[in-house]
């Protein structure tokens, strides 16, 4: 998605999804149902890393924007 904001075009796809967004600052936390996503960005276009968590237990971690996206799919 070259020359688009990755930051907003993530967070109409996980709305999509049913995902509630909550953004603070840098940070955006995805839920639905028992999951939690975390996402650190740089910027709008990258991300310093993200986790994932089910049932308030850490799960995951990763660094790579597909990863994020493949999460929001659940």
């Amino acid at each position: 998605m070259s020359g688009t904001d990755e930051r907003q075009a993530l967070s109409a796809a996980s709305e999509e999804k049913g995902w509630q967004r909550r953004e603070s600052g840098r940070v955006d936390v995805y839920l639905r149902d028992r999951y939690r996503i975390r996402v650190i960005w740089q910027g709008n276009e990258v991300i310093s890393g993200a986790s994932f968590f089910e049932d308030e237990m850490y799960e995951l971690y990763t660094r790579d924007l597909a990863k994020v996206r493949a999460w929001l799919r659940k």
